[in-house]
């Protein structure tokens, strides 16, 4: 069955992502500022330090997210209603299961462990209740996942993009009623975000019934249970090694070179952190299509979506990337006045990390479509562990701190390699296809624009006018040359539909 690309609903919703992250971004600056002025030091210390609890137990939730997701898509493809109101009624029941656990993993750590963490004794009742307000919240947010997947797979971006822009209005400006508040400001604010949280969680329900699959109740179907805990499985234990990996790196870098590296580590990985995504808000409205057009069978629609937005991701990130990388000192010395020590060549490393890594997306997306992962997640686990081992190994036999992030290039130069070769054992991806079409198009822009700014960066003296005309010229060859070697004639074609598209919004 012939599977249509829906360009204009892509660039809908891509459109829609970039302006949440712009607003959600700028909003999260203000609401920051505030909480500390209102909280204090101690309590904005101690309301993260509960959030970073709540994260750890939230853990598992995004994995089944992704799994409930992919499978929602899949029957999509395959216009299969009557399949999608049992994989939400499973869904359900499973999530209703984690809830109730995740509540019982709370209530003993509360009981067992909260006195023991460093916290002042005048705040321990305040901390228990925020504690208990805090469950509450993430119960509800646990059990509202599969509405949440459903709304991804059918493509509702721009309606949840404009509900996550609304929670976090609302979020601000809970945080300023604390000026007016003059109970303890903590507690207080965490109700206030309850009431939010509550607010967001019924607005995703009532969206997800416009769709006759979520008025599905909790149902038990052995078969698709298994399937789906197969798949989370899978999709935790790489998640797993990737955390290893990357809080190793922390830790190693810690052990060897001390705080003030680590200081530096932590720019660069911010740094990394904004450009991630930027480049996701492209990435997420694809997978939706990609995952369906698997499921009507229309592999040659899966195959275009998977090559054009591999290259178009890979374009957006050199996009920001680039011109980062050429006037990283200048950068982080306007932005941060006095910047750590050895934070450019940290941040320079990390960008180079993630341009490999954005080829690797939407292949890696294709092979989940597949649902057949397991080899996939085995090999990609065993790589992170691979990767703290080389890190500590380089650092033992005496390699500079850097060397940690070459080793990381390294790494996802495999991980690229591995993605191909799985997508092409799984879905029978054309690996020449990749090199020609993809790889060697994107290589060639890429050595020509770094040609050319290394010329300007080494003729013109570190400036603001400089930093400009880096910027400037960055993007205009980027795209120009993008356009016309690394995109093919019809794919050019759908470009400037998708970019027609985003003009008319």
């Amino acid at each position: 069955m012939a599977f249509e690309i829906n360009s204009k609903r892509i660039a809908n919703n891509t459109l829609a992502l970039y302006i949440r992250l712009g607003v959600t971004m700028a909003i999260s600056f203000f609401t920051t500022r505030i909480m500390l002025q209102q909280l204090g030091v101690t309590d904005y210390g101690l309301n993260n330090l509960l959030s970073s609890i709540m994260s750890m137990l939230a853990f598992i939730n995004s994995s089944m997210g992704t799994a409930v997701q992919r499978f929602f898509s899949i029957e999509i493809g395959r216009n299969n209603e009557e399949r999608l109101g049992r994989i939400f009624g499973v869904g359900l029941y499973l999530h209703i299961i984690v809830a109730i656990i995740t509540f019982i993993l709370a209530e003993i750590f509360v009981f067992f462990f909260l006195e023991k963490l460093s916290i002042p004794p005048d705040r321990m009742y305040a901390a228990k209740v925020v504690f208990q307000v805090s469950v509450i919240s993430l119960v509800l947010s646990i059990v509202n996942v599969p509405h949440a997947a459903l709304l991804r797979a059918r493509e509702m971006f721009s309606k949840t993009a404009l509900l996550d822009v609304c929670q976090a209005v609302l979020r601000l400006l809970a945080v300023y009623l604390l000026t007016r508040i003059n109970y303890d400001k903590l507690i207080a604010l965490s109700f206030l975000f309850l009431v939010i949280k509550i607010l967001y969680v019924a607005a995703i329900t009532l969206l997800a019934l416009r769709f006759k699959e979520s008025r599905q109740m909790p149902i038990w179907d052995k078969d698709l249970i298994k399937q789906m805990f197969t798949f989370i499985g899978m999709l935790l234990l790489s998640i797993l090694a990737s955390l290893v990996k990357t809080q190793g790196i922390v830790a190693l870098i810690n052990v060897f070179f001390g705080l003030a590296i680590n200081a530096a580590y932590a720019i660069a990985m911010q740094v990394s952190s904004i450009v991630s995504t930027f480049a996701m808000n492209f990435k997420t409205p694809m997978v939706p299509q990609m995952m369906s057009s698997y499921g009507s069978g229309d592999m040659s629609a899966m195959f275009r979506i998977i090559n054009i937005g591999t290259k178009i991701a890979f374009v957006l990130v050199m996009m920001i990337s680039i011109p980062i990388m050429f006037e990283a000192d200048y950068i982080l010395r306007v932005w941060l006045g006095d910047p750590p020590e050895h934070s450019t060549i940290l941040v320079i490393l990390v960008l180079v990390a993630i341009n490999i890594n954005s080829f690797t997306y939407l292949i890696y997306q294709g092979v989940h479509a597949t649902g057949s992962i397991t080899r996939q997640q085995l090999f990609m686990s065993l790589t992170y562990i691979l990767n703290i081992l080389a890190v500590y190994l380089v650092f033992k036999l005496g390699a500079d701190f850097a060397s940690a992030l070459v080793v990381n290039i390294i790494v996802e130069i495999l991980l690229v390699i591995q993605s191909v070769y799985f997508a092409h054992k799984t879905y029978g991806y054309d690996v020449m296809r990749f090199l020609r079409g993809i790889f060697l198009p994107c290589l060639s822009v890429t050595v020509i624009i770094v040609c050319v700014l290394l010329v300007m960066i080494n003729i013109f003296p570190s400036s603001f006018v400089r930093f400009i005309s880096v910027f400037c010229a960055a993007e205009i060859l980027i795209c120009s040359l993008a356009f016309y070697v690394i995109f093919r004639k019809e794919e050019r074609k759908l470009i400037v539909s998708f970019l027609k598209g985003l003009v008319r919004k």
